[in-house]
């Protein structure tokens, strides 16, 4: 029977729990599709303009089947098959094939109630996922329905309200997306027009592009010739123009989704939809360049997938909208988002958080001076990587620092508070502050995944303007978000330190809490420096924008709470008022200061800069702030109840 060494069990016990993991990780991966990968892969790399951001077709496809299906892939049935398609795979349904994609089960319901409102029978679970088709037949009770609720004011919406409008927005933008091309498959039948018969004799039926190549210069042409027309010829003119022109009005109203051309001028900032790039062949596009894009449409509406012409279509679209949008300059990081999306950095972190969370718990069964528990140590170390790339790449991809929005609070906080604990892992080297650190980091990026499922938008989008100031972003708002990060972690530290006062642990722990009371202590002092810097700088930010230094802003006072209190308890621990556990206490309400500066204050909706407005979580923090407010009752009563012995200072050092 072969010897295996310490480290060679360390080694085979680490291989066999990532080979787990990694089946979690891939068994997510959207499985093969009926579309060719290079054809997908041009799709994704097109550049589309949504909500004033220049970003791929696939990061709009996914947030789209996010939102409506609650995760960016969809399980269908193709061939006898079950698969999953990508997001742009299932956008390529919906827009070439309709009909298949009508039958796709990818409307998330949470609620079965929801479905016997409207008329249907529910699936036999609770929250399930339906087709088109088996809500199609009570489309209208659910649009009469989401109507009546969305005249309520919100405050008194229930949650039925809400999901009843979600799904009718959904159904919509669903109806939006299969009639898309309805503008490519149209045919004018040239008999039912005098002016068609005059600019088509020989055929019967022109798509859209032959009569969009035509009919602006058939129209300078009437005008100049209409001052010798009579009155009866002049009426019948305008009758078949009229005619022409309202079946253009019904069919580019199909085209209003997906603003995939660029303006003409460079100067302009605003993508055209194809109904607006419709228009603008009658008020000064070149004609024949608005013909010749429509005409690529329709050869991709009428052609199969896999023939030739379809890929040669594809391929002259892409070139032609990425060549403008590379000589705006507005097509350089659309590859790299797209990368991004696709190599999944913050799923595989969010995961390797969790494996790490579980390979800290098995460390506690070893010495924290044995080798095994140095090697588990690191295990925090991938999942930071990788959490770290994605910060970095996120802001690469939109040019600003690193936090703009309530999301990318979520990660910076995460990163932060995970880092803090890596490295006083080198200091204490009892395992706790690492450990700590994966259970952060796991809740954090949970957090953040449940917070752009429930939100269902872009989590990179458009800076508004009072944002739109770079200096200010790396300064003010990522070194007060520093802050929140090291608040929450000395509160994480707070928690550990009154569950090792409970009598199941030994008294040769006391050591272990003498250590843990002094990195309280110094991540509230690094709390403080980044929080009280931040809010200086903010200030200054808000003379320049507002011409005042202070607002009472309740972002202001929510930052403001947190430098007087960390103040009032350094202080207090300096002058001997508080000790150890006094320290720890503090920091438990640090803790809910933290979330109140952070959450709170946004979900007031009010105030002139703050990250982001947030409804619906005052319940959610309510919960948060009752059961802190228990822990740190139990806390005092387990310090009365099992008083431990506190280990003489070391010189030098803050009196616990």
């Amino acid at each position: 029977m072969p010897h295996f060494t310490l480290f060679s069990r360390s080694l085979i016990f680490l291989v066999m729990v990532s080979a787990f993991a990694g089946s979690v990780f891939f068994s997510q991966e959207a499985g093969a599709s009926s579309w060719n990968k290079d054809l997908v892969y041009l799709f994704k790399t097109l550049p589309v303009q949504e909500s004033g951001r220049i970003k791929p077709l696939d990061t709009a496809a996914r947030f789209m089947l996010l939102r409506m299906n609650g995760k960016r892939t969809v399980s269908v049935n193709q061939g006898g098959k079950n698969i999953s398609l990508s997001a742009t795979e299932w956008l390529l349904d919906c827009l070439f094939h309709p009909e298949a994609a009508r039958e796709y089960a990818h409307f998330s319901v949470d609620s079965y109630e929801l479905i016997t409102a409207i008329g249907l029978t529910p699936h036999g679970k609770k929250r399930d996922r339906y087709s088109y088709s088996e809500l199609e037949p009570a489309l209208d009770t659910l649009f009469a329905l989401a109507h009546e609720v969305s005249a309520r004011p919100e405050n008194i919406r229930s949650l039925l309200d809400e999901q009843l409008i979600a799904l009718a927005n959904n159904v919509l933008l669903f109806d939006e997306l299969t009639h898309f091309m309805d503008f490519a498959r149209l045919r004018f039948d040239v008999a039912k027009s005098a002016l068609l018969t005059l600019l088509f004799p020989e055929d019967h039926e022109v798509p859209l592009s032959k009569v969009v190549e035509k009919l602006p210069d058939q129209l300078k042409s009437l005008v100049d010739q209409a001052a010798d027309m009579d009155e009866e010829r002049k009426r019948e003119i305008a009758k078949d123009l009229e005619a022409v022109f309202q079946r253009l009005d019904e069919v580019s109203a199909s085209g209003q989704m997906l603003a995939l051309f660029p303006p003409l001028s460079r100067e302009e900032k605003e993508w055209m939809t194809p109904a607006k790039y419709l228009e603008s062949a009658f008020i000064g596009m070149p004609a024949d360049t608005v013909s010749g894009d429509i005409a690529l449409f329709e050869t991709l509406a009428d052609a199969a997938p896999d023939s030739g012409a379809f890929v040669s279509a594809v391929k002259r679209l892409h070139g032609r909208i990425t060549q403008e949008a590379q000589a705006r300059g507005e097509y350089k990081h659309i590859p790299l988002e797209v990368h991004f999306y696709d190599a999944r950095y913050l799923f595989f972190s969010q995961w390797l958080f969790v494996l790490s969370f579980f390979l800290m718990a098995f460390s506690w069964t070893r010495s924290p001076d044995s080798r095994l528990a140095r090697v588990l140590s690191f295990s925090i170390l991938p999942p930071l990587i990788l959490l770290g790339i994605s910060i970095t790449l996120r802001c690469i991809i939109r040019g600003r620092p690193p936090v703009t929005t309530l999301y990318e609070t979520v990660l910076f906080t995460t990163f932060v508070a995970v880092a803090i604990g890596f490295f006083l892992e080198f200091i204490s080297k009892n395992k706790i502050a690492v450990s700590v650190s994966a259970l952060l980091g796991t809740i954090g990026m949970f957090f953040a995944w449940r917070y752009e499922a429930s939100e269902g938008v872009d989590t990179m989008p458009a800076v508004i303007a009072v944002l739109d100031t770079n200096f200010w972003l790396a300064t003010h708002v990522t070194t007060i978000i520093a802050g929140y990060g090291a608040g929450l972690f000395a509160a994480a530290l707070a928690h550990v330190y009154f569950v090792l006062h409970l009598p199941l642990w030994k008294e040769k722990d006391s050591a272990a809490m003498q250590t843990l009371a002094t990195s309280i202590y110094g991540v509230m002092a690094f709390s403080l420096v980044f929080t009280l810097i931040g809010t200086i700088l903010g200030g200054v930010w808000a003379a320049q924008s507002w011409g005042r230094f202070w607002g009472w802003d309740p972002k202001e006072n929510g930052a403001l709470m947190i430098v007087l209190w960390i103040l009032a308890v350094l202080h207090a621990r300096r002058g001997s008022y508080i000790k150890a556990r006094g320290t720890a206490v503090s920091a438990l309400i640090l803790g809910m200061i933290v979330v109140f500066a952070w959450w709170g204050v946004n979900a007031l909706g009010v105030g002139l800069h703050s990250y982001g407005f947030t409804t619906g979580i005052w319940k959610s923090l309510g919960v948060f702030w009752i059961v802190e407010t228990f822990f740190i009752a139990a806390a005092i009563g387990i310090s009365v109840l099992f008083p431990r012995k506190e280990m003489p200072v070391q010189k030098g050092s803050a009196q616990p």
